[in-house]
Protein backbone atom coordinates (compact mmCIF):
# COMPACT_ATOMS: atom_id res chain seq x y z
CA UNK A 1 0.00 0.00 0.00
CA UNK A 2 1.14 3.51 -0.84
CA UNK A 3 -0.02 6.00 1.78
CA UNK A 4 0.57 9.75 1.63
CA UNK A 5 0.60 11.49 5.00
CA UNK A 6 -0.64 15.09 4.63
CA UNK A 7 0.23 17.05 7.78
CA UNK A 8 0.03 20.62 9.07
CA UNK A 9 3.06 20.43 11.39
CA UNK A 10 6.10 18.16 11.23
CA UNK A 11 9.68 17.67 12.27
CA UNK A 12 11.98 19.36 13.07
CA UNK A 13 9.29 21.34 14.89
CA UNK A 14 9.03 20.17 18.49
CA UNK A 15 5.88 18.93 20.18
CA UNK A 16 3.84 15.78 20.59
CA UNK A 17 2.05 15.91 17.23
CA UNK A 18 5.09 16.01 14.89
CA UNK A 19 7.07 13.54 17.00
CA UNK A 20 4.18 11.08 17.26
CA UNK A 21 3.44 11.33 13.51
CA UNK A 22 7.09 10.65 12.65
CA UNK A 23 7.12 7.58 14.91
CA UNK A 24 3.91 6.37 13.30
CA UNK A 25 5.40 6.73 9.81
CA UNK A 26 8.53 4.85 10.88
CA UNK A 27 6.54 1.96 12.38
CA UNK A 28 4.34 1.67 9.27
CA UNK A 29 7.42 1.53 7.04
CA UNK A 30 8.87 -1.18 9.28
CA UNK A 31 5.66 -3.15 8.63
CA UNK A 32 6.28 -2.96 4.87
CA UNK A 33 4.06 -0.03 3.84
CA UNK A 34 5.26 2.58 1.36
CA UNK A 35 4.82 5.93 3.14
CA UNK A 36 5.65 9.47 2.08
CA UNK A 37 4.88 12.73 3.84
CA UNK A 38 3.58 16.08 2.58
CA UNK A 39 4.48 18.65 5.24
CA UNK A 40 5.05 22.40 5.53
CA UNK A 41 8.49 23.94 5.56
CA UNK A 42 9.70 24.12 9.15
CA UNK A 43 12.72 25.98 10.44
CA UNK A 44 15.69 23.66 10.16
CA UNK A 45 14.02 21.11 7.85
CA UNK A 46 16.86 21.36 5.33
CA UNK A 47 19.11 19.73 7.95
CA UNK A 48 16.63 16.99 8.83
CA UNK A 49 17.48 13.48 7.69
CA UNK A 50 14.73 10.85 7.59
CA UNK A 51 14.68 7.37 6.00
CA UNK A 52 11.59 8.32 3.97
CA UNK A 53 10.57 10.97 1.46
CA UNK A 54 9.15 14.30 2.66
CA UNK A 55 7.62 16.81 0.23
CA UNK A 56 7.75 20.34 1.68
CA UNK A 57 5.06 22.88 0.80
CA UNK A 58 5.28 26.60 1.70
CA UNK A 59 3.06 27.79 4.50
CA UNK A 60 0.38 30.29 3.51
CA UNK A 61 1.30 33.83 4.63
CA UNK A 62 -2.20 34.04 6.12
CA UNK A 63 -3.21 31.12 8.35
CA UNK A 64 -6.07 28.99 6.98
CA UNK A 65 -6.16 30.91 3.68
CA UNK A 66 -5.35 29.48 0.23
CA UNK A 67 -5.59 25.90 1.59
CA UNK A 68 -7.14 24.59 -1.61
CA UNK A 69 -4.02 25.62 -3.54
CA UNK A 70 -2.28 22.57 -2.05
CA UNK A 71 -4.39 20.45 -4.42
CA UNK A 72 -1.69 21.06 -7.03
CA UNK A 73 0.86 19.48 -4.72
CA UNK A 74 -1.34 16.38 -4.47
CA UNK A 75 -1.73 16.21 -8.27
CA UNK A 76 2.02 16.50 -8.84
CA UNK A 77 2.90 13.94 -6.19
CA UNK A 78 0.41 11.47 -7.66
CA UNK A 79 2.00 11.83 -11.11
CA UNK A 80 5.38 10.92 -9.63
CA UNK A 81 4.16 8.37 -7.06
CA UNK A 82 0.55 7.08 -7.47
CA UNK A 83 -0.61 6.71 -3.87
CA UNK A 84 -3.59 4.56 -2.81
CA UNK A 85 -4.84 6.71 0.07
CA UNK A 86 -4.21 10.04 1.76
CA UNK A 87 -3.97 10.09 5.54
CA UNK A 88 -4.73 13.64 6.66
CA UNK A 89 -3.62 14.83 10.06
CA UNK A 90 -5.90 17.70 10.98
CA UNK A 91 -8.79 19.35 9.16
CA UNK A 92 -7.08 22.43 7.72
CA UNK A 93 -5.24 22.47 5.44
CA UNK A 94 -4.95 18.69 5.08
CA UNK A 95 -8.54 17.43 5.39
CA UNK A 96 -10.16 20.45 3.78
CA UNK A 97 -7.85 20.45 0.75
CA UNK A 98 -8.08 16.68 0.28
CA UNK A 99 -11.90 16.80 0.32
CA UNK A 100 -11.77 18.82 -2.92
CA UNK A 101 -9.00 16.66 -4.37
CA UNK A 102 -11.18 13.60 -3.81
CA UNK A 103 -14.02 15.13 -5.84
CA UNK A 104 -11.81 15.15 -8.94
CA UNK A 105 -9.82 11.95 -8.40
CA UNK A 106 -11.92 9.65 -6.21
CA UNK A 107 -8.84 8.89 -4.12
CA UNK A 108 -9.97 7.89 -0.60
CA UNK A 109 -8.78 9.73 2.48
CA UNK A 110 -8.78 9.36 6.25
CA UNK A 111 -8.64 12.21 8.74
CA UNK A 112 -6.94 11.83 12.11
CA UNK A 113 -7.92 14.50 14.61
CA UNK A 114 -5.03 15.36 16.90
CA UNK A 115 -6.68 17.98 19.11
CA UNK A 116 -10.06 18.44 20.74
CA UNK A 117 -10.54 22.06 19.63
CA UNK A 118 -11.92 21.01 16.24
CA UNK A 119 -14.78 23.48 16.24
CA UNK A 120 -14.81 27.05 17.53
CA UNK A 121 -17.71 29.11 18.81
CA UNK A 122 -19.58 30.79 15.93
CA UNK A 123 -18.86 34.23 17.33
CA UNK A 124 -17.14 35.83 14.34
CA UNK A 125 -16.34 35.37 10.67
CA UNK A 126 -13.08 33.45 11.04
CA UNK A 127 -14.53 30.90 13.45
CA UNK A 128 -17.53 30.32 11.19
CA UNK A 129 -15.17 29.91 8.25
CA UNK A 130 -13.00 27.45 10.18
CA UNK A 131 -16.03 25.41 11.28
CA UNK A 132 -17.30 25.22 7.73
CA UNK A 133 -13.95 23.89 6.55
CA UNK A 134 -13.91 21.32 9.34
CA UNK A 135 -17.36 20.09 8.33
CA UNK A 136 -16.28 19.76 4.70
CA UNK A 137 -13.17 17.81 5.72
CA UNK A 138 -15.07 15.43 8.01
CA UNK A 139 -18.24 14.82 5.99
CA UNK A 140 -16.28 13.93 2.84
CA UNK A 141 -13.71 11.72 4.58
CA UNK A 142 -14.02 7.98 4.17
CA UNK A 143 -13.05 7.41 7.79
CA UNK A 144 -12.15 9.58 10.76
CA UNK A 145 -9.84 8.37 13.47
CA UNK A 146 -10.33 9.88 16.91
CA UNK A 147 -7.34 9.55 19.21
CA UNK A 148 -9.51 10.06 22.30
CA UNK A 149 -13.06 9.28 23.35
CA UNK A 150 -13.63 13.00 23.85
CA UNK A 151 -12.74 13.69 20.21
CA UNK A 152 -14.98 10.79 19.12
CA UNK A 153 -17.88 12.40 20.98
CA UNK A 154 -17.20 15.86 19.50
CA UNK A 155 -17.17 14.50 15.95
CA UNK A 156 -20.28 12.40 16.52
CA UNK A 157 -22.11 15.41 17.97
CA UNK A 158 -21.24 17.38 14.83
CA UNK A 159 -23.45 15.06 12.79
CA UNK A 160 -20.91 12.53 11.50
CA UNK A 161 -22.28 8.95 11.75
CA UNK A 162 -20.56 6.94 14.47
CA UNK A 163 -19.97 4.14 11.93
CA UNK A 164 -17.57 6.46 10.14
CA UNK A 165 -15.50 7.23 13.26
CA UNK A 166 -12.81 4.86 14.54
CA UNK A 167 -11.23 5.19 17.97
CA UNK A 168 -7.47 4.63 17.68
CA UNK A 169 -5.41 6.18 20.49
CA UNK A 170 -1.68 6.79 20.44
CA UNK A 171 0.67 3.94 21.21
CA UNK A 172 4.09 3.31 22.72
CA UNK A 173 6.68 0.60 23.13
CA UNK A 174 5.93 -0.40 26.75
CA UNK A 175 9.55 -1.50 27.22
CA UNK A 176 11.16 1.77 26.09
CA UNK A 177 12.37 2.56 29.63
CA UNK A 178 13.36 -0.96 30.61
CA UNK A 179 17.15 -0.56 30.23
CA UNK A 180 17.34 3.13 31.11
CA UNK A 181 19.37 4.21 34.14
CA UNK A 182 17.66 6.90 36.25
CA UNK A 183 19.28 10.32 36.28
CA UNK A 184 21.33 11.13 39.36
CA UNK A 185 19.54 14.17 40.81
CA UNK A 186 20.45 15.81 44.13
CA UNK A 187 16.89 15.63 45.54
CA UNK A 188 13.73 13.56 45.06
CA UNK A 189 11.64 15.24 42.35
CA UNK A 190 8.28 15.43 40.62
CA UNK A 191 8.34 15.53 36.81
CA UNK A 192 6.36 17.19 34.05
CA UNK A 193 7.12 17.29 30.30
CA UNK A 194 5.75 19.38 27.45
CA UNK A 195 6.03 22.46 25.27
CA UNK A 196 6.13 25.62 27.32
CA UNK A 197 2.87 27.03 25.99
CA UNK A 198 -0.14 28.45 27.81
CA UNK A 199 -2.55 25.53 27.50
CA UNK A 200 -0.08 23.10 29.11
CA UNK A 201 -0.82 24.71 32.48
CA UNK A 202 2.74 24.85 33.80
CA UNK A 203 1.87 28.09 35.58
CA UNK A 204 -0.78 26.18 37.55
CA UNK A 205 1.70 23.41 38.37
CA UNK A 206 4.38 25.84 39.56
CA UNK A 207 1.89 27.66 41.79
CA UNK A 208 0.71 24.34 43.24
CA UNK A 209 4.28 23.20 43.81
CA UNK A 210 5.02 26.46 45.62
CA UNK A 211 2.54 25.37 48.30
CA UNK A 212 4.01 21.86 48.33
CA UNK A 213 7.55 23.21 48.75
CA UNK A 214 6.68 24.87 52.08
CA UNK A 215 6.09 21.46 53.68
CA UNK A 216 8.52 19.38 51.60
CA UNK A 217 11.87 21.21 51.76
CA UNK A 218 13.82 18.44 50.01
CA UNK A 219 11.49 17.94 47.04
CA UNK A 220 12.11 19.48 43.61
CA UNK A 221 10.00 20.00 40.49
CA UNK A 222 11.61 19.35 37.09
CA UNK A 223 9.95 20.55 33.89
CA UNK A 224 11.29 19.29 30.56
CA UNK A 225 10.53 21.27 27.42
CA UNK A 226 10.96 24.57 25.63
CA UNK A 227 8.57 27.10 24.17
CA UNK A 228 7.38 30.70 24.02
CA UNK A 229 6.30 30.84 27.68
CA UNK A 230 9.72 29.97 29.10
CA UNK A 231 10.65 33.48 30.25
CA UNK A 232 7.20 34.03 31.72
CA UNK A 233 7.51 30.81 33.72
CA UNK A 234 11.01 31.71 34.88
CA UNK A 235 9.67 35.05 36.08
CA UNK A 236 6.93 33.27 38.02
CA UNK A 237 9.47 30.95 39.62
CA UNK A 238 11.60 33.94 40.60
CA UNK A 239 8.62 35.83 42.01
CA UNK A 240 7.72 32.83 44.19
CA UNK A 241 11.36 32.55 45.27
CA UNK A 242 11.63 28.87 44.37
CA UNK A 243 14.48 29.09 41.86
CA UNK A 244 16.39 26.42 43.78
CA UNK A 245 13.35 24.11 43.81
CA UNK A 246 11.86 24.33 40.30
CA UNK A 247 14.08 23.53 37.33
CA UNK A 248 13.30 24.22 33.67
CA UNK A 249 15.88 21.94 32.07
CA UNK A 250 15.03 22.52 28.41
CA UNK A 251 14.21 19.95 25.76
CA UNK A 252 15.44 16.40 26.26
CA UNK A 253 15.18 13.51 23.85
CA UNK A 254 15.68 9.77 23.73
CA UNK A 255 17.46 8.07 26.60
CA UNK A 256 18.25 11.36 28.32
CA UNK A 257 14.56 12.20 28.56
CA UNK A 258 13.63 8.72 29.78
CA UNK A 259 16.35 8.91 32.44
CA UNK A 260 14.43 11.82 33.97
CA UNK A 261 11.22 9.76 33.90
CA UNK A 262 12.93 6.80 35.58
CA UNK A 263 14.19 8.92 38.46
CA UNK A 264 10.93 10.73 39.30
CA UNK A 265 8.61 10.05 42.23
CA UNK A 266 5.53 10.63 40.10
CA UNK A 267 4.37 12.58 37.07
CA UNK A 268 2.03 15.60 36.87
CA UNK A 269 0.09 16.66 33.78
CA UNK A 270 -1.59 20.02 34.36
CA UNK A 271 -3.05 21.03 30.98
CA UNK A 272 -6.07 23.26 30.58
CA UNK A 273 -9.01 21.84 28.57
CA UNK A 274 -9.67 22.62 24.92
CA UNK A 275 -6.44 21.94 23.07
CA UNK A 276 -5.23 18.48 24.11
CA UNK A 277 -5.84 15.41 22.00
CA UNK A 278 -4.06 12.43 23.53
CA UNK A 279 -0.94 13.31 25.57
CA UNK A 280 2.02 11.14 24.56
CA UNK A 281 3.81 12.12 27.75
CA UNK A 282 1.29 10.20 29.85
CA UNK A 283 2.17 6.98 28.00
CA UNK A 284 5.87 7.77 28.44
CA UNK A 285 5.36 8.24 32.17
CA UNK A 286 3.47 4.95 32.35
CA UNK A 287 6.31 3.21 30.50
CA UNK A 288 8.52 4.37 33.35
CA UNK A 289 5.89 2.93 35.75
CA UNK A 290 5.17 6.32 37.30
CA UNK A 291 1.92 7.17 39.08
CA UNK A 292 0.28 10.12 37.29
CA UNK A 293 -1.76 13.06 38.49
CA UNK A 294 -3.57 14.71 35.60
CA UNK A 295 -6.25 17.24 34.91
CA UNK A 296 -9.38 15.86 33.25
CA UNK A 297 -8.61 16.64 29.61
CA UNK A 298 -8.99 14.79 26.32
CA UNK A 299 -6.95 11.57 26.25
CA UNK A 300 -5.88 11.70 29.88
CA UNK A 301 -9.38 10.61 30.91
CA UNK A 302 -9.03 7.56 28.64
CA UNK A 303 -5.69 6.23 29.81
CA UNK A 304 -5.63 7.09 33.53
CA UNK A 305 -7.76 4.86 35.72
CA UNK A 306 -8.55 7.06 38.71
CA UNK A 307 -7.21 5.53 41.91
CA UNK A 308 -5.62 2.62 40.01
CA UNK A 309 -2.87 4.08 37.77
CA UNK A 310 -3.05 7.64 39.08
CA UNK A 311 -5.49 10.42 39.84
CA UNK A 312 -7.65 12.78 37.80
CA UNK A 313 -8.41 16.28 39.07
CA UNK A 314 -10.63 19.05 37.66
CA UNK A 315 -8.84 21.41 35.25
CA UNK A 316 -7.49 24.67 36.67
CA UNK A 317 -8.12 23.49 40.24
CA UNK A 318 -4.97 24.26 42.18
CA UNK A 319 -6.39 23.02 45.48
CA UNK A 320 -7.30 19.59 44.06
CA UNK A 321 -3.88 19.33 42.41
CA UNK A 322 -2.11 20.13 45.67
CA UNK A 323 -4.20 17.59 47.60
CA UNK A 324 -3.35 14.74 45.22
CA UNK A 325 0.31 15.69 45.09
CA UNK A 326 0.51 15.69 48.89
CA UNK A 327 -1.31 12.35 48.97
CA UNK A 328 1.20 10.68 46.62
CA UNK A 329 4.13 12.19 48.51
CA UNK A 330 2.83 10.72 51.77
CA UNK A 331 1.68 7.43 50.19
CA UNK A 332 4.26 6.58 47.50
CA UNK A 333 3.23 2.91 47.26
CA UNK A 334 -0.52 3.47 46.92
CA UNK A 335 -0.42 3.14 43.10
CA UNK A 336 0.86 -0.32 42.20
CA UNK A 337 3.34 -0.62 39.34
CA UNK A 338 1.59 -3.80 38.23
CA UNK A 339 -1.59 -1.77 37.62
CA UNK A 340 0.32 0.66 35.41
CA UNK A 341 1.98 -2.16 33.46
CA UNK A 342 -1.33 -3.93 32.82
CA UNK A 343 -3.09 -0.75 31.68
CA UNK A 344 -0.25 0.20 29.34
CA UNK A 345 -0.67 -3.07 27.40
CA UNK A 346 -3.77 -1.58 25.77
CA UNK A 347 -1.57 1.02 24.09
CA UNK A 348 1.17 -1.22 22.73
CA UNK A 349 2.43 0.43 19.52
CA UNK A 350 2.20 -2.84 17.55
CA UNK A 351 -1.52 -3.05 18.30
CA UNK A 352 -2.11 0.57 17.29
CA UNK A 353 -0.16 0.24 14.03
CA UNK A 354 -2.02 -2.99 13.22
CA UNK A 355 -5.34 -1.15 13.62
CA UNK A 356 -4.23 1.53 11.18
CA UNK A 357 -3.06 -1.02 8.60
CA UNK A 358 -6.43 -2.79 8.78
CA UNK A 359 -8.20 0.56 8.36
CA UNK A 360 -6.07 1.49 5.33
CA UNK A 361 -6.67 -1.89 3.72
CA UNK A 362 -10.45 -1.90 4.20
CA UNK A 363 -10.81 1.72 3.02
CA UNK A 364 -8.75 1.13 -0.13
CA UNK A 365 -10.61 -2.14 -0.89
CA UNK A 366 -13.93 -0.28 -0.81
CA UNK A 367 -12.75 1.56 -3.94
CA UNK A 368 -11.69 -1.53 -5.85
Amino acid sequence: MKILFFVGVYLPRTGGVPINTHKMVSHLIDKGLDIRVLAPHEKGDERLSTPYHIYRYPRSPIKHFFSRSYIFWLYNIYKEWPFDLIHCHGVDPAGYCTAYYKKFTNIPYIVTLRKSNIFKKNTHFFNKRRNKRANIALTNADKITAISKKIFQIVENSGVPSSKIVYIPHGIDPYVCEKITPINWHNPYVLSVGRLVKFKGFDLLIKAFYEISKKCPNLDLIIIGKGPKEQELRSLIKTLNIENRVYLVGEKRGEEKYAFYKGALFYVFSSYPGSEGFPNVILEAMAAQLPIISTKVSGAEDVIVDGVTGYLVPPNDKKALIEKMFYLIKNPQVIKKSNIINELKKYHIDKIISNYIKLYSSTINDYR
